[in-house]
């Protein structure tokens, strides 16, 4: 929850009726006139002293009890103020500053329904004051009854537009009921009115940074001061992040290091800000301390697999998204990730039932249908490999590297005649692609037509003078050997 700021209880003071028929009704006036004024003076110790020494010989008076009584309250002697109080609600029922104000005492005493019961009399006498409304709303938050907070909270900003404190504890009650779009707007509102009130500006700033607000940088920025408060700074660097000032983002996760040092998403976030600054080794280490905070995680298991994959540490990158396959096991991404790594690895099995999940859910992905028909190819299975080409080829009939796996299937056949066609189209297809070329050569040699043989592996060369399987066949068939 935000801190509320300074919660002020509005107490009333005192009515002052004055009447006096006899000399010593009028003396007493003067009394609790002089009195008052000390009161206004500033002197409330002196106010106090002399209310007392008046309440003595007129404890029945409900003038001096009303104001012995909110001066007690002012000066938090509330078990003092409370029978005072009560005696002047007994003499003079129904006064408005008496009613508030005992439920303020009632309320500085924990009586919350007691004092609930005072606020709501108060309406009811005066339905357009704003105090006793504030004040149940105030109630309601400490008694997390926060629907009743944000009704009586909303009344007294209504009643009292300018009032900052109505706004912060109105966010407050709308945080707790997960509206940060409401909490956010309420906390804007009293941060704006008052400006130099740092706990408001901090309350705006991280609400407006949890709906991933553009405006939550003056607020964060505002309530920084030294950098010792670890929420405003973490909170100002995601803000910097998503403002694309990712060097300023990164200053402050660097400088939050001590602080957030078990604070697993904090490594995360400062794991993706060293990626994206180019500094892979530095990522790697945010990512690996995340995952030691939280071993579950899912984007810190993604992210440090991918890191190692880019790296070629294909065994770990495999171990990685394996794990997050089975923590996510409706994530198509996991188990792509899965399959590359797996495959680059070596362990053609877990590639192969990793894209065999993959095409489960979404049959018509045929790079992944490719990868696993070559790998099944590459395992022997070629029956199975020949069924994943042809499927390949029924949607798209002059896929080149489908085509190049299916000859493969015919030439292990023995069938040349086919092979040769599949190769030629293949190459037709994709003449860039030299394993078709290679295999072409192969049929052609198996035919006893070397010479063509010879012609075809010249062309594969023209097109990529570098390769070595070419080089050396070609080398073969000419007797260079």
């Amino acid at each position: 929850m935000f801190v509320f700021g300074i919660v002020s209880v509005y107490v009333l003071v005192p009515g002052w009726l004055g009447i006096a028929a006899q000399s010593s009704d009028q003396d007493l006036h003067k009394q609790v006139t002089s009195a008052i004024a000390l009161y206004k003076q500033g002197k409330v110790d002196d106010a106090i002293h002399h209310f007392e020494d008046l309440n003595k010989t007129n404890e029945r008076n409900p003038d001096i009890n009303s104001w012995l009584g909110f001066l007690y309250l002012r000066t938090k002697k509330v078990k003092e103020a409370i029978p005072l109080l009560e005696e002047a609600e007994t003499e003079r029922p129904l006064d408005l500053e008496v009613e508030i104000n005992l439920g303020n005492a009632y309320m500085a005493d924990k009586s919350f329904e007691k004092a609930l019961d005072k606020y709501k009399t108060a309406m009811h006498l005066s339905p357009k004051m704003f105090e006793p409304y504030y004040n149940s709303g105030t109630i309601y938050l400490q008694q997390h009854k926060y629907s009743k907070a944000v009704e009586q909270l909303t009344t007294a900003h209504r009643l009292k537009p300018g009032d900052a404190y109505v706004l912060n504890n109105l966010g407050v009650a709308y945080e707790d009921l997960h509206d940060m779009t409401n909490a956010a707007q309420a906390f804007q509102l009293a941060a704006d009115q008052m400006p130099t009130n740092v706990t408001f500006a901090r309350n705006a700033g991280l609400a407006l940074a949890k709906i991933q607000s553009a405006k939550a940088l003056p607020y964060l920025e505002r309530c920084l001061g030294d950098g010792t408060d670890p929420a405003v700074a973490l909170a100002l660097g995601e803000s910097y992040a998503r403002a694309g000032r990712k060097a300023d983002a990164l200053k402050y996760y660097e400088g939050l290091r001590d602080a957030e040092a078990k604070n697993a998403s904090f490594w995360f976030n400062l794991g993706v800000l060293r990626a994206q600054a180019n500094d892979p080794k530095g990522a790697e280490q945010a990512y690996r301390r995340s995952l030691e905070l939280n071993p579950s995680d899912l984007d810190t298991l993604n992210n440090l697999g991918l890191l190692l994959y880019r790296k070629g540490q294909y065994e770990e990158a495999t171990t990685l998204f394996d794990k997050l396959a089975g923590l996510d096991p409706a994530s198509v991404s996991a188990k792509l990730n899965l399959g590359a790594s797996a495959a680059r690895s070596g362990d053609l099995k877990k590639a192969i039932d990793s894209w065999r999940e993959v095409l489960k859910v979404e049959p018509k992905r045929l790079g992944v249908r490719m990868d696993l028909a070559n790998a099944l190819w590459d395992q022997g299975e070629v029956d199975e490999a020949r069924q994943q080409y042809l499927f390949v080829l029924g949607i798209e009939k002059n896929n080149a590297e489908a085509l190049n796996g299916i000859g493969l299937c015919y030439l292990k056949a023995g069938k040349n005649v086919q092979a040769e066609a599949a190769f030629r189209s293949s190459i037709a297809a994709n003449e860039k692609l030299i394993g078709a070329y290679n295999n072409l050569a192969i049929t052609l040699q198996r035919e006893k037509r070397t010479a063509d043989a010879i012609k075809i592996l010249e062309k594969a060369e023209s097109i990529a003078p570098n390769d070595e399987d070419i080089k050396r066949n070609l080398a073969k068939m000419r007797g260079e050997e």
